[in-house]
């Protein structure tokens, strides 16, 4: 397929559309009333048209002082103007963009035919062509490319990457060079206005590390976006709480009050009604109200005898220690209450939900499979966990030699199929878990916003097509009533998707480090 038949492919912004590089709230709580084109944030001057028209002559004069064999400046950057305007995924790119999307698809192709040469030339038993990039451009000079001017560029931009990189420059140069040029005219009044208005409400977040593409994207360096510091908030929030609680419970105080009976009710359900009975305990039971005698089966035989005193030795510091329940419940409380946290952030004005984004459920999915992989080496080996994943299998010995080959051959390929299937259930299993959550915070966020929508779309048809005036009123109170229902709803789910990705870790935990 030519370049030029390649189909189009949604943009960035879109996929990226709840999390941004920018807190939102009314316009009036956060006004802009900038004067002048320098006091603009920098990530708003790279997408400006004048800005962009500067700063596109500006790289091609750079590499025609390089000899880059560009096309005519007026052709290259005609050219560049069709391709933001003909694609909706290249909107306000700038030249450099252009010009390297070029050259990243010439290199694909070219890797593509070297590829495909190599496989007819294995198959017929031959030495593949050594066809050089040159080589390759080459061949498309003879024949009709659609990029057929911009050729040579592609040829001198393979050899001389540095000074292509150089010839561009760092965004945040240019753009201080471009607020730092006085024959650069200032913005009209009009422009400046309309910026101010479309930037009111936007509280931008600093990027020290980072230079953003717009703001949804990094184009490179470090980002830090909404998403993250609401995390970092749940976080220190959990980090304040729990350590008061420690502290308290530390000392001998029992946690009095609301809250902290509270929090203590979500820890010993998570412990008892999770940890203990997925995990496995050393308890015994001890904390369920049995007292008096217990009773063992060893050999066949009952025995009876007292019960383990907590305060004696028979439970101390190494039977804790190695007691799974206990080992592992401080993760299971952290994701529990960090996934409730971020969820219930959702709910907040303004904020948002940093579990309805993939990044966000991805990672959380990692820290378990991480967690499964590591907790089933340590408890059986390397090499012991992966064979724990393979089910007892005995083949029949038959009494021939060579049909005991076949036999103990089978059930090595038996095995070695049945860990492959296991170890991709268990990848499959992790993705699964952050994509449950994802679909499960993105889809009341989407019911919400459609039913909100519902009074905008009345107004709509009373506006353009004449409906009765009463349907709006009678829309926008179904609309109020069932955003406050759903509202409840997406309150429970909260709470319940926390519950969920915190007993699925623990199962997946629990799967790691028993026998099967």
């Amino acid at each position: 397929m030519r370049r030029s038949e390649k189909t189009t492919t949604m943009a960035d912004p879109v996929l990226h559309i709840k999390d941004s590089y920018y807190f939102e709230v009314p316009k009036l709580l956060y006004p802009y009333d900038y004067t002048r084109r320098q006091q603009f944030p920098d990530v708003w001057i790279s997408l400006d048209p004048e800005f962009q028209q500067w700063d596109a002559e500006r790289l091609y004069k750079a590499l025609q002082v390089r000899d880059a064999h560009l096309p005519p400046q007026d052709k290259t950057l005609g050219d560049w103007h069709h391709w933001t305007h003909a694609n909706h995924a290249n909107f306000a790119k700038p030249l450099k963009e252009f010009l390297g999307e070029k050259y990243q698809a010439a290199v694909a192709e070219y890797k593509a035919k070297v590829a495909v040469e190599a496989n007819v030339a294995k198959a017929k038993g031959e030495e593949p062509s050594k066809l050089t990039f040159d080589q390759y451009v080459e061949e498309l000079e003879a024949g009709h490319d659609a990029d057929h001017d911009y050729l040579p560029f592609l040829k001198w931009r393979h050899t001389h990457t540095d000074a292509f990189e150089q010839a561009q420059g760092k965004t945040k140069e240019n753009i201080a060079e471009w607020k730092n040029n006085e024959h650069v005219a200032d913005w009209g009044k009009e422009k400046i206005s309309a910026y101010n208005k479309h930037l009111s409400g936007k509280i931008l977040i600093p990027q020290p590390m980072a230079t953003l593409r717009n703001l949804y994207e990094r184009e490179s360096g470090f980002a830090i976006s909404k998403y993250l510091l609401i995390e970092l908030f749940v976080g220190l929030v959990l980090i304040l709480l729990f350590s008061r609680l420690a502290a308290r419970i530390e000392r001998g105080m029992p946690p009095k009050g609301k809250f902290w009976n509270l929090l203590e009710v979500f820890l010993v359900f998570i412990r008892d009604q999770i940890a203990r009975p997925i995990l496995g305990s050393h308890d015994h039971g001890h904390e369920s109200g049995h007292g008096g005698e217990e009773e063992h089966e060893h050999g066949g035989a009952t025995h009876a005898h007292a019960a383990h005193d907590h305060s004696g030795h028979s439970h101390g510091h190494n039977a804790q220690a190695a007691d799974p329940a206990i080992k592992f419940l401080p993760l299971l409380w952290t994701i529990f209450f960090f996934v409730l946290g971020c969820n219930l952030m959702g709910m907040l004005p303004w904020a948002g939900a940093p579990t309805a984004t993939l990044a966000v459920t991805l990672a959380l999915a990692c820290i378990t499979l991480v967690t499964v992989i590591g907790a089933g080496m340590m408890q059986f080996g390397v090499a012991g966990y992966f064979l724990n994943q393979i089910p007892p299998i005995a083949v029949g010995r038959p009494g021939n030699p060579l049909l005991w080959v076949v036999a103990v051959v089978f059930e090595l390929l038996l095995k070695v199929m049945i860990l492959i299937i296991e170890v991709g259930g268990m990848l499959i299993k992790n993705g699964v878990l952050a994509v449950r959550l994802l679909a499960n915070m993105v889809a009341g966020h989407l019911v919400i916003l459609g039913i909100m929508g519902l009074a905008f779309g009345a107004e709509a048809a009373i506006k353009f097509s004449g409906a009765p005036g009463w349907q709006w009123g009678a829309t926008a109170l179904i609309a109020i009533v069932a955003s406050a229902a759903f509202n409840v709803l997406e309150l429970f789910v909260a709470f319940l998707q926390a519950y969920i990705i915190t007993f699925l870790s623990a199962l997946f935990i629990g799967a790691a480090i028993h026998k099967h």
